[in-house]
């Protein structure tokens, strides 16, 4: 059986293990949770993008980067596919598990869903 969790976490970890070359940070926190920076402090880049795209996609697509135009305008743009359409997103990234522990509320998506077993 695939686990969107496992090739996530598979996905992650070249993050992770890689920040030089996919300009990321990566900070571990107190709690012991592994924080990947991709464009907030850090440069971040195209390649990291398309690894997060994957993630997205609990490890179950692909991501490239092809240049589209716009208008005669040529833009870089993310063309994603799957063999696993339903799994890569209805169990990978449908948003809608509530979070609400004190004080906070925040929807809840990505691999992580199918983890806590949140339909």
């Amino acid at each position: 059986m695939l686990s969107i969790n496992k090739l996530a976490d598979g996905l992650a970890k070249k993050l992770i293990n890689n920040p030089e070359y996919y300009r990321v940070g990566v900070t571990e926190l107190p709690s012991g949770a592994t924080v990947i920076d991709t464009g907030v402090e850090a440069h971040g880049g195209y390649d990291a993008g398309l690894m997060v795209t994957r993630i997205a996609m609990g490890g179950l697509g692909k991501a490239e980067l092809q240049y589209a135009d716009y208008g005669g305008l040529q833009l870089p743009s993310v063309v994603v596919s799957t063999d696993h359409p339903a799994v890569a997103l209805f169990g990978a990234q449908l948003a809608g598990w509530k979070i609400k522990p004190e004080g906070y509320r925040a929807d809840g998506s990505g691999p992580a869903r199918a983890l806590a077993n949140k339909p």
